[in-house]
């Protein structure tokens, strides 16, 4: 069944900038640019939640030719969106939303910002998303002011995904903000809301912040959590510590936090989380960003327990620069991968930002093992470390360019709450736009000892 907006689409022959398209058009190169940009589309959500791939590696690589294929679209103009664009948009492979929208959005007519701002709000639950992120991805001159001028005046659903779009690009919500808000408002309008105020001017922010964590409903509190945190509140540092032990995506985050910026008792409790069933493959993750060599050899431990657990592999990796692929035990000769991590079990039904990535196989204990006992000589148990090299800014900001894309969230954590929300990376922000974000990060502006959360909340 066809998908349908809820009312018809906007003429866009009056607002479609027509006039950069060839004089003759090869439609078979048109629908192949199409086809393209749909599958890297895919290809770069895959890579920004990776093992293998780096944002250097996403930039270079599948975001680069994603938008070559989608400026291929935009030079046809106003017969490519009348013939293949549109009737993507409203088609009923949702697959084909996102590359669409970022093409409709190359174009320098007001009509076909109007169109997926109808999307964004009233199109169906499998549009919006797709809508959600082109909109975060584009560069369209204005955008913020645009959607800035629509929160307002539409309901709360609608509010709800322009604040999160507004957040995405880092834009200041300025009034509206404290505007959306209402005593009975829907939770994801909270959440939303918390995650824009991140960009507002503090005293909204903090008192905002401190509303989020008394909220009823979990997510909020989460949100209200993370952004208390980039803004230096005591508040959410405290609760981070009573929620250590907390199942649900707060105690991961405040686990999280608590290996980036606790002190030894704090590494000392996530470690004897590792004993609880419903708390190990949370702490399993979180030791690896402690950069403590009492983490280390606590990961050692599940790896010689669990026989091989991937995840504390990667753990490892984190903290010590162990070369998981050197120590993954290859496929068994009837090509059936290995067994899937008993640590990960599960995490696929975890939602929200925190959720502990899944990590399929194994690796030889044996020769993990032997190499630690090498390596271990070169950590100091005073001493925190980043893939084996004491902590650094320049090592945390080298770990969200160049290491796998699943730790970026974490680092991205890190990074703000120790420059107080004044370096704050957006993960699924488009590649080349975060690197450039990094680029302007210098080392000199952060301060270069890896002091404890305590001392930087200050509000």
């Amino acid at each position: 069944m066809t998908r349908a907006m809820s009312t018809p689409l906007i003429p866009l022959r009056e607002g479609f900038d027509g006039a950069r398209h060839p004089g003759r058009i090869l439609w078979d190169v048109i629908q192949e640019h199409l086809d393209e940009a749909a599958f890297f589309w895919r290809q770069r959500e895959r890579g920004l939640a990776s093992w293998e791939d780096s944002l250097e590696d996403v930039a270079e690589g599948d975001e680069a030719r994603l938008f070559a294929h989608v400026e291929g679209l935009v030079i046809g103009g106003m017969p490519v969106a009348t013939r293949l664009l549109l009737p993507a948009l409203e088609g009923e492979d949702a697959g084909l939303v996102g590359p669409v929208a970022l093409a409709l959005l190359g174009s320098r007519g007001e009509a076909p910002l109007a169109l997926l701002l109808r999307g964004l709000t009233e199109g169906p639950e499998e549009v919006r998303p797709e809508i959600r992120r082109a909109l975060g991805l584009s560069d369209r001159s204005g955008l913020d002011a645009v959607l800035l001028s629509q929160v307002e005046r539409v309901g709360p659903d609608a509010q709800t995904a322009l604040l999160e779009v507004l957040a995405a690009r880092q834009a200041d919500p300025g009034r509206v903000l404290p505007r959306s808000l209402g005593a009975d408002s829907i939770p994801a309008l909270w959440v939303a809301s918390l995650h824009s105020a991140r960009f507002a001017a503090r005293p909204v922010a903090e008192e905002l912040a401190r509303q989020g964590l008394e909220h009823g409903d979990a997510s909020v509190r989460c949100a209200a959590l993370e952004t208390g945190l980039i803004l230096g509140l005591r508040g959410p540092w405290r609760a981070c510590r009573r929620l250590a032990g907390a199942a649900g995506e707060e105690g991961r985050l405040a686990r999280v936090a608590l290996a980036l910026g606790g002190e030894p008792a704090d590494v000392k409790q996530l470690i004897q989380a590792l004993d609880a069933p419903r708390l190990r493959a949370d702490a399993v993750w979180a030791l690896g960003f402690s950069g403590r060599k009492v983490a280390a050899e606590a990961l050692m431990d599940v790896l010689l327990q669990d026989k091989g657990l991937r995840l504390a592999a990667e753990s490892l990796a984190t903290l010590t620069g162990l070369d998981v692929a050197e120590h993954l035990l290859a496929e068994e000769e009837d090509g059936e991968a290995p067994p899937a991590d008993p640590g990960s079990e599960g995490t696929g039904e975890q939602e929200g930002a925190w959720r502990v990535p899944a990590a399929a196989g194994r690796v030889q204990v044996a020769s993990v093992a032997a190499w630690w006992r090498k390596a271990k000589e070169r950590f100091d148990e005073r001493g925190r470390f980043v893939r084996g090299a004491a902590w650094t800014p320049s090592a945390v900001l080298s770990e969200l360019a160049r290491a796998p894309t699943y730790l970026r969230p974490v680092w991205a954590l890190d990074l703000a709450v120790r420059s107080r929300g004044a370096f704050q990376v957006a993960t699924t922000a488009r590649a080349s736009h975060q690197l450039r974000q990094l680029q302007a990060v210098t080392a000199p502006r952060l301060d270069p000892i890896p002091r404890g959360f305590d001392s930087l909340m200050t509000a």
